[in-house]
């Protein structure tokens, strides 16, 4: 019988991230580290976050920094789970409880007790402080709009399966985070959620994840409570597209200028609306057009013809595995109205495999022309690569 290459990838991931126990280094973990970084001053502090982050030689040991559980990356543990208990079909992975139900819940189980405090609903952040030009040091745990998306996609996928009454409370909870604690921005086009409780600001798949959140808490609760205010985030989304179907990544909340940086976030940007308009009363065809202009700019100009995934588009290198994991989602995730969209999804997911992963199963983190990034990160590298194998393997299923 002839072996599935992605399947036994797959395999030998799960079992490394099961022989960690799902705890690893985060990309931007530098300030976790006993040394006071931010103490220096912030240029001192946020130019040490980058070189950690960025050092093809992990010096964490070294400055004291450990491995952690990190929220939004038991999340995307937790949505794999969620997927493969939806598909029929087996798939191999190793688990710490036994089953994949009980890996589930009990991924659930520890988000539910771990979410950030003193907010109007459930929410969370990343488990490290990190340091950002405009805003200096952002506490540990300071929930966003992006961790608290993805951490309720993976709950509202659980909610499907179980339908109970916890994860159907949890969800109309995170909304609630979305309403009361996220600044917002009103436009003539628009409306935009912010990315953290402490500035205001228009990132793009930021405001989407907010708005899929208030979506999945309309569906559990069988109301259209929230329909309006998804429809403005939606418009807002369309009037922010470039003509050539690109997104920036942000626009500056006092002038307006973009932050033109064009990468795996137009991945995230089309996953959303798709999702937003599954489970919300919004007709898909009103943003067809939209989709397809930004499918096709992610497929013609940002990938090259053997799977690789370009950095910042139009800068190829590196070749990032966020890149390639979100692409092999993306293609996987619109493949049932276009074939050829899996196939594409099956070239990246082979390729990346065959160029980012170690012996022991985990992937690395960059892929220069002479030289590899080994780093591994739980979250960015193992998380992500998990739920695209996942994905890819489930769609070629339910396609054969």
């Amino acid at each position: 019988m002839t072996r599935d290459p992605l399947r036994d990838s797959l395999a030998l991931l799960s079992r490394h991230c099961v022989s960690e126990g799902y705890r690893g280094y985060s990309l931007y973990d530098s300030h976790t580290s006993p040394i006071p970084f931010h103490r220096f001053g912030g240029a001192v502090s946020f130019y040490t976050n980058q070189v950690v982050k960025r050092s093809p030689i992990n010096v964490r040991r070294l400055i004291g920094i450990k491995k952690g559980f990190n929220p939004k990356g038991v999340g995307l543990f937790l949505n794999a789970m969620t997927e493969i208990l939806a598909h029929d079909t087996p798939i191999e992975v190793s688990l710490i409880e036994g089953t994949v139900e009980a890996e589930a819940d009990r991924l659930w189980r520890w988000l539910r007790d771990n979410h950030s405090t003193g907010y109007s609903g459930l929410c969370w952040g990343y488990n490290y402080p990190w340091p950002k030009k405009d805003v200096g040091l952002v506490p540990s745990y300071l929930p966003s709009s992006v961790v608290t998306g993805f951490n309720s996609r993976a709950v509202f996928n659980l909610h499907r399966l179980s339908g109970s009454d916890e994860t159907r409370d949890a969800l109309r909870s995170s909304a609630r985070f979305i309403l009361n604690d996220l600044p917002r921005t009103e436009t003539e086009h628009g409306l935009c959620f912010s990315y953290l409780p402490i500035k205001r600001d228009r990132t793009i798949n930021a405001n989407l994840l907010a708005a899929e959140v208030l979506a999945y808490a309309d569906w559990v609760s069988g109301t259209t409570e929230h329909e309006d205010t998804i429809r403005r985030v939606l418009s807002f989304t369309v009037a922010s597209q470039n003509e050539d179907g690109s997104w920036y990544y942000s626009f500056n909340g006092k002038g307006g200028a973009p932050k033109k940086q064009i990468d795996f976030h137009q991945g995230y940007v089309l996953e959303s609306i798709l999702r937003i308009c599954t489970w919300s009363g919004i007709e898909f065809a009103d943003y067809e057009i939209v989709v397809d202009k930004g499918l096709s700019f992610y497929r013609e100009k940002q990938f090259d013809d053997l799977g690789n995934a370009y950095w910042r588009y139009p800068a190829k290198w590196p070749i990032d595995i966020h890149n390639q994991s979100q692409g092999i989602l993306t293609f996987s995730a619109f493949s049932e109205s276009s074939p050829a969209l899996l196939e594409l999804a099956q070239k990246v997911a082979l390729q990346t495999v065959s160029t980012m992963q170690s012996p022991k199963g985990n992937f690395w983190y960059q892929r220069w022309p002479m030289l590899m990034n080994r780093v591994s990160y739980m979250r960015w590298n193992q998380a992500w690569t998990y739920n695209a194998l996942v994905r890819v393997i489930i769609m070629t299923d339910n396609l054969s």
